[in-house]
């Protein structure tokens, strides 16, 4: 749409709040701006930047109201064009005179985002300047504001050079695999360590800004073992009522539970997922595999280990899996007396549902006041979709791997998502920002 616009035309639009109001700005902007503004402003506009009060009449000599106006000339205004603001009293009928008096005398209605096409089009905004722009409108707390601003400190490059770091330990498996192609079995799997590391946090990075864009989505808490390790229990006593169902059978809970519950004044969206174990077909596996995407979604998991079994396959690979993303071992079942904690367990909680001290001792952990997905730079939104397609490539290979792809072709996919994620934070392209502005910004702006 964009590359149709006619960037000839003057354009006007309400620049203020919704209607009524006490005082409303319509913005002019472009080659026609005084001239039009003569033919309904008395007394006359200089070509002068300046601050005028007077009134403005329709085309027939009819009186419309009185203000003020605030003249800016090319190139000095926000869109590097002569620019006029009208201040006048913000009711309906007010500004509907106006806007029917600009399109009689030949001004157009501006599309969403176009003041501020013009103004990159005039080089008075940078594509970066345009990201934090959007974003502004996006804060609403003193700390969203400082994320926005703090985006100077350069945290985020170092973010992306561990994922690199990451991505390059993966390529430099495959290209031995392409010396070694007889030995595929052995060298080419050493890649899938690195590689889901990298998805992890590509993941935690974006969910930052998906905070940030839905605030009223609280980040999630994935409660993710193995069946009967006590999830559901848990659940259920963090809710304070009986949610989800509870039985010794294995596989009871086939399908994932949310409930939105509120830790340390923070709320977050609390997650039951079925129980993860191996060579399960028909509905538990789809209920695995479902938990599996909300787990990967997840700002902060909990692994409930079954305290009388201690650890096993199934919560090795989770932890190899998504280890990389911030996480409690929940040493769950000590009210049970088969129940043991190894001491080379560090980090893990002791934990029983149907002690109230446990259950307090971990609703009151910090991680749940601070918010996991708040902690660490905010990417903007170039910089998301950007990483988005780094994840998707990610997990294409991890998928070719499966069919053992000859790992010539996995290097030069993997060399593709280098290169996207090195973009991330590279120069930010025009086309990109232009995209959302067009796609979200008001058309005021």
């Amino acid at each position: 749409m964009r590359r149709n616009v006619d960037l000839s035309s003057t354009l006007f639009a309400l620049a203020s709040g919704s209607l009524p109001s006490a005082v409303a700005i319509v913005k002019l902007s472009g080659p026609d701006t005084f001239s039009i503004s003569n033919k309904i402003f008395r007394p006359r506009i200089e070509r002068a930047r300046g601050i005028w009060k007077g009134s403005w009449f329709t085309s027939e000599g009819a009186f419309i109201d009185e203000g003020i106006v605030l003249s800016f000339v090319a190139p000095h205004s926000h869109t590097g064009e002569d620019t006029i603001e009208f201040h006048c009293h913000g009711a309906v009928a007010i500004v509907r005179q106006f806007q029917e008096e600009l399109l009689k005398l030949g001004a157009r209605p501006a599309e969403k985002g176009e003041f501020s096409y013009r103004a990159i089009q005039h080089g008075k905004v940078s594509p970066g300047e345009l990201e934090t722009l959007g974003d502004l409108f996006l804060a609403r707390s003193p700390e969203d504001l400082s994320a926005i601003y703090g985006r100077r400190d350069a945290g985020l490059e170092k973010e992306i050079e561990k994922i690199r770091a990451n991505l390059i330990r993966a390529l430099a498996i495959y290209d031995t695999a392409v010396d070694f192609s007889d030995e595929y079995s052995q060298v080419v799997p050493r890649a899938v360590e690195p590689i889901q590391l990298a998805i992890q946090e590509c993941s935690v990075i974006t969910q930052r800004y998906d905070r940030l864009k839905e605030p009223q989505k609280p980040p999630r808490i994935a409660l993710v073992g193995r069946p009967n390790a006590g999830k559901s229990s848990l659940f259920n006593r963090v809710l304070g009522r009986y949610r989800a169902i509870v039985h010794v059978d294995p596989g009871t809970t086939r399908d994932v539970l949310e409930e939105t519950v509120l830790l340390n004044g923070r709320a977050w969206t609390l997650t039951d997922t079925a129980g993860v174990r191996a060579e399960v077909q028909g509905p538990e596996a789809l209920g695995i595999e479902l938990g599996t995407r909300y787990l990967e979604g997840a700002a902060f998991w909990i692994l409930v280990v079954d305290g009388t079994v201690g650890l096993g396959e199934v919560e090795a690979e989770l932890l190899e899996r998504h280890g990389a993303k911030p996480h409690l071992i929940l040493w769950n079942k000590r009210d049970l007396p088969e129940w043991n904690l190894p001491q080379a367990t560090l980090g893990a909680q002791a934990f029983s549902s149907v002690l109230p001290e446990d259950l307090d001792a971990l609703l009151s952990r910090p991680e749940f006041s601070k918010g996991a997905v708040e902690q660490g730079p905010l990417p903007t939104a170039v910089a998301v979709a950007k990483l988005n397609q780094v994840r998707e490539t990610l997990s294409g290979l991890l998928a070719s791997m499966a069919k053992e792809t000859p790992p010539e072709y996995l290097s030069e996919e993997l060399r593709g998502g280098l290169r996207d994620l090195e973009s991330v934070i590279g120069e930010v392209g025009v086309e990109d920002v232009l995209d959302r502005v067009f796609g979200e910004f008001c058309i005021g702006k």
